[in-house]
């Protein structure tokens, strides 16, 4: 599943006032910031964003041993039998994801 959400709030807008935006996140980076208003459109720095997704990767990575081995002791055959489909479904999760991060 990839890692995208959207969520709305309350901003301050060159339109005028405070006005309702978008606020587009990916793995909890945020990446663009949209005025419903006037369309505005916010992209954050891609080094910054980049910076956040590859600490963040950084700790899936440590934390997926563990996940591993507990599925495996847990499910065998289903680890087994799940793990390549597993495996190529997360890395184009991953490719999905920065490319949406080098869109910014």
């Amino acid at each position: 599943m990839i890692e995208t959400q959207t969520e709305t709030a309350y901003l301050e807008c060159t339109c005028g006032g405070e006005r309702l935006h978008r606020l587009t996140y990916v793995h909890g980076c945020l990446l663009t910031i949209v005025c419903d208003t006037c369309g505005k459109t916010t992209a954050m720095p891609r080094e910054l964003v980049m910076g956040q997704y590859a600490r963040d990767f950084r700790d899936r990575l440590g934390r997926l041993p563990a996940r591993l081995r507990s599925d495996a002791r847990d499910h065998p055959v289903r680890f087994a039998v799940g793990l390549p489909g597993k495996a190529i479904g997360k890395v184009g999760q991953v490719l999905h994801e920065i490319r949406l991060i080098a869109r910014t």
